[in-house]
């Protein structure tokens, strides 16, 4: 797994075979945060997609590339001093060997964090 011990998933929990949600706590002493930024840490939007990408490999039981993005969007900074626990809910459109994900990042309260369309192919 890339991002070793960046977080800690909480909670799977598939709705169907085509929709998940997957529950994470981010390490906020991890070493990204120390460049990302000093004395203002973010958690960066490509340890996200990388954090999709494993909640959908373990779902689908499949080992995963990213293909292509769209529509990605951050509406709210994840400062892991202010949250730690990160909630995906990704709804998955199989294609043949293609997923297509529609995902939706929230913090506890509801409020939104990324929204993205992102394709995914088996390796």
């Amino acid at each position: 797994m890339l991002l070793e011990d960046f977080y800690s998933v909480q909670k799977m929990k598939p709705f169907d075979e085509n929709s998940f949600e997957l529950v994470v706590d981010l390490h906020k002493n991890h070493e990204i945060f120390k460049g990302h930024f000093p004395k203002f840490p973010l958690t960066p939007g490509v340890a996200m997609l990388q954090i999709m990408k494993n909640g959908l490999e373990q779902h689908l039981s499949e080992s995963l590339i990213l293909q292509s993005s769209s529509q990605i969007k951050f509406l709210n900074l994840a400062n892991p001093n202010e949250q730690t626990v990160l909630v995906f809910n990704m709804e998955v459109e199989r294609e043949n060997e293609r997923f297509k994900v529609k995902n939706t990042t929230t913090f506890e309260d509801g409020r939104t964090v990324l929204k993205c369309n992102v394709t995914f192919v088996k390796i």
